[in-house]
């Protein structure tokens, strides 16, 4: 990985966060993500380009709008500034590794394609969490794609091995939510694990290997406990049927298992 690829992602980053922003408050509501210019959702002015430099257009205009003066909501500015941590804790996991490994820190080039990829899937997991977290939906349209792309990262930087291992991954982890979905919704008769679940471990093992899938799921279910939990105490019910969006525990828990595989 070379240093001005490692600039040049860190600079497009509030621009990925500025995209992800679109994606999670259009998806929600229905709207299309191709098509159809930013505007103020107070005077619906379109906004010109000044208005649409990623954090800076907020900090500028103070948080409301240059042509109605309304105030604008931060989720965009907040997503942006997410966005930034995604390239920086992945550069620290490579860190991390080196350090374990007693390896000397470089930037080798080799390791390019891997680091832009650690950053495709971490933009990729924020907007699903965010999105899940919002309507409690995790559209096909984010998830699908990340995983042919994790599919075909996995050929690119590990041959046809690593490309067999990620399609046993992300077959294996679809079967598995698969059959467990099937047998609550037999048992309980009622919807514990939804599809858009299902096909995201499925893109997760498309990112991490067969081999990780139990870090994930272990990971990811010690997280929706401890969620599951403390939405129970801020609700004040304590009982079997809560509704908590297992997406974002999903997500970070993928994140963590490809940030484990990392190396210097």
């Amino acid at each position: 990985m070379t240093v001005s690829l490692l600039v040049a992602v860190f600079l497009l980053t509030p621009v990925a966060g500025s995209f992800l922003g679109v994606l999670i408050r259009r998806i929600p509501r229905g709207e299309t993500v191709v098509s159809g210019r930013s505007h103020c959702e107070s005077c619906h002015v379109p906004l010109s380009a000044r208005d649409l430099i990623p954090i800076l257009s907020y900090a500028m205009q103070k948080g409301r709008c240059r042509h109605c003066k309304s105030r604008i909501t931060p989720d965009h500015l907040w997503i942006e500034l997410a966005a930034l941590t995604v390239p920086a804790m992945a550069l620290l996991a490579r860190m991390i590794a080196s350090h374990f490994q007693d390896i000397p820190f470089q930037l080798a080039d080799w390791d390019a394609l891997s680091f832009v990829g650690d950053c495709i899937l971490g933009w990729g997991l924020l907007a699903l969490s965010v999105i899940d977290l919002i309507c409690l939906r995790l559209p096909d349209m984010l998830t699908l794609p990340l995983l042919l792309i994790g599919l075909v990262e996995g050929y690119v930087t590990a041959g046809t091995d690593g490309a067999l291992d990620r399609a046993l991954g992300s077959t294996a982890g679809w079967l598995i939510f698969a059959l467990i979905a099937v047998g609550y919704r037999m048992i309980r008769h009622r919807q514990g694990l939804g599809g858009g679940d299902v096909k995201l471990l499925a893109m997760g093992g498309a990112w991490v290997g067969l081999g990780a899938l139990p870090v994930i799921i272990g990971a990811g279910s010690a997280f929706g406990i401890v969620l599951a939990l403390a939405t129970a105490m801020r609700s004040g019910r304590f009982n079997m049927t809560i509704l908590v969006p297992f997406g974002p525990c999903l997500a970070a828990a993928i994140w963590l298992a490809r940030l484990m595989l990392c190396r210097s």
